[in-house]
């Protein structure tokens, strides 16, 4: 493998870096070098169109720009029809798995371990997307890949066969490690393989498949759990994702392959013996700072996680410990990165980019704006407007439907004007104020029907929709095209960030109004049943018929959370304006000269 000399190599690189005062990586050329004779050409190619990688980049660049100027525009073409089958299947598998997890384990749900992998699903596999960005860098896109595919596929074959609530925890974490890897892996095909003016188009063009599956996940749920069971729900996609996800990285491969034919790219043995390697790959990676960042953001955001479900209160030692145990897990982080780490996890330098801190933050404050009211949404619509189960997922779908659908609309505008900032904070960012605030008079059959909820949905959703884009392009625009996979793994941690203390608030602004409000509205007949009520959730509250004094007053209280809950939407997103204020006004042009778009690209 030829890591080793280059990594060597970048050494003496940064060394000449810092005695001559030139940053050779932004430097507009580019040195031709001559193919050893390991690595003698097969495919001529004319000499007037010869390119090479970036000798500079690390070796999971080097991969992608080889395949990309080893393939045609056709190919790039097909290129996405495979990318995008391979969105569908998760998307699909996704949605089928959301309405089948209950029969997973209904006969072990109330095992505190359950409930535990849930958090800890969501947790892990946000955090890990850091070290995951880095890993796709350093040892290359495809092989990453194949990696998180056997992940992905040994969780579903766990889930399927799973009749413990050990082995329910174990399945449904390594599903969630592995279906997020897989899309963030995805996400930096596309950006691999595409210019910077239709990249926006691109990464929308990539989520239609949320619109997809959004109605047939539910029948083929459905039809799973009455013809065969819920377990072949899971055991059917770890047969079929690998099927269809294969020819991709066979796909990505044959062209590095190629690339080497061609002297696009040839890569060197390392010398190295296996110790020596594993120690390289160590320091390569910053394993120990890589372990601090992910205990400290897990110790940061399980606590609140866990006071969303009720397994700890806000005041108990349990939080406060583990939030204290977070703050010093980011002090020995800084401190390691600081003084120690012979590579650094994170490109601090990024941070000092306005672009990037802004998209950050507006990232975290959209997710947190979201789960402000999402977590009892269903519940909601169920019990103030009485819509049946059917139409209350009909409505739930609104914002994956709508956000996936401008997306791409959205991705058109990009290409059409060359620019996202403005559109975001002009457009976007006041589609999101809008629908949140709005929801706040529309919290009640009083002030209107579900017609208007659905219009606010439909605000959240193109608001939202531009937003995500937007964020995505501002760091990718802000960032070398090495740091690209950290830059879209940072955005992933900041939106896990954001929906687990959004999550954790709503639940807050749940167990402290609705239960004295529903005490309140209730007939003095009925006050001492309150309890029972709120505790017994939807289920028990759908027992009282529409129109009667129990159900108004079961009403009047999710009222009264859906205010406080769309309030502190709002309240938060005030945060994202200066936020998306402070990006730069990049122009996205497909730039021969940009690194980011090396070779046959889109």
């Amino acid at each position: 493998m030829g890591i080793a000399n280059l990594v060597r190599g970048r050494s003496d690189f940064r060394l000449a870096e810092y005695t001559s005062g030139i940053d050779f990586r932004r430097a507009r050329y580019e040195v031709d070098v001559s193919a050893s004779k390991d690595c003698e050409s097969v495919d001529s190619v004319p000499p007037q169109k010869q390119q090479h990688v970036n000798p500079g980049a690390v070796m999971g660049v080097q991969k992608a720009e080889a395949a990309a100027m080893a393939w045609s525009k056709q190919t790039a073409y097909m290129t996405y029809a495979l990318i995008w089958v391979s969105f569908f299947i998760l998307a699909l598998q996704s949605a089928i798995s959301s309405n089948v997890i209950h029969s997973a384990y209904a006969s072990f749900h109330d095992a505190p371990s359950v409930g535990t992998a849930n958090i800890l699903s969501n947790v892990i596999s946000g955090v890990l997307k850091l070290p995951i960005g880095r890993l796709l860098s350093i040892w290359g896109r495809t092989e990453g890949f194949l990696f998180f595919i056997v992940v992905y596929v040994v969780g579903l074959i766990i889930l399927a066969a799973c009749n413990s609530p050990a082995s329910y925890s174990v399945g449904y974490v390594l599903y969630w490690i592995g279906y997020d890897a897989l899309y963030l892996i995805l996400d930096v095909f596309i950006a691999d393989t595409s210019g910077m003016r239709n990249r926006a188009f691109a990464f929308g063009f990539a989520s239609t498949p949320f619109i997809c599956t959004a109605f047939t996940g539910p029948l083929a749920a459905q039809s799973f759990v009455e013809t065969a069971s819920w377990r072949w729900a899971y055991g059917t996609f770890a047969i079929v994702a690998p099927a269809v996800m294969l020819p991709l990285a066979a796909h990505f491969r044959f062209y590095q392959k190629k690339a080497q034919r061609m002297t696009l790219y040839c890569p060197q043995p390392s010398g190295r013996t296996p110790v020596a390697s594993l120690i390289h790959y160590a320091r390569e990676f910053d394993v120990i700072g890589a372990f601090f960042l992910m205990a400290a953001f897990v110790l940061l955001l399980l606590p609140f996680s866990l006071a969303s479900v009720g397994h700890t209160a806000y005041k108990s030692g349990t939080f406060i410990g583990m939030l204290a145990a977070s703050v010093v897990a980011f002090g020995l982080f800084g401190l390691w990165e600081r003084y120690f780490a012979s590579f650094n996890f994170v490109q601090w330098s990024l941070f000092n980019n306005r672009s990037v801190v802004g998209a950050c933050v507006s990232t975290c404050a959209l997710f947190f704006s979201y789960y402000c009211w999402e977590l009892y949404f269903y519940n909601f619509c169920m019990i103030v407007y009485g819509l049946s189960i059917s139409m209350t997922g009909y409505v739930g779908q609104i914002y994956n439907v709508g956000s996936c659908f401008w997306s791409a609309v959205f991705g058109i505008l990009v290409y059409v004007t060359r620019q996202f900032k403005y559109t975001c904070l002009g457009f976007g960012l006041p589609l999101v104020l809008l629908g949140a605030g709005l929801m706040i008079h529309f919290r009640s059959t009083e002030s209107g029907g579900i017609g208007y909820i659905v219009m606010c949905q439909i605000f959240i959703a193109i608001g939202g929709g531009t937003l995500v884009i937007g964020q995505d392009m501002a760091v990718m625009a802000a960032a070398d095209r090495e740091y690209i996979p950290m830059m879209l793994s940072l955005i992933g941690l900041f939106s896990s960030l954001g929906a687990a203390i959004g999550s954790a608030v709503s639940s807050g602004i749940y167990t402290n109004t609705f239960p004295a409000s529903l005490r309140e509205a209730l007939p003095a007949a009925h006050k001492d049943e309150y309890l029972a009520i709120y505790k017994g959730g939807y289920t028990k509250q759908l027992q009282y018929p529409v129109g009667s004094e129990i159900r108004a007053a079961i009403s009047h209280a999710y009222g009264v959370y859906m205010t406080w809950g769309c309030v502190a939407a709002v309240a938060i997103m005030g945060l994202a304006i200066p936020a998306v204020a402070c990006w730069r006004n990049f122009r996205v042009d497909n730039d021969p000269d940009n690194d980011q778009s090396k070779g046959n690209v889109i």
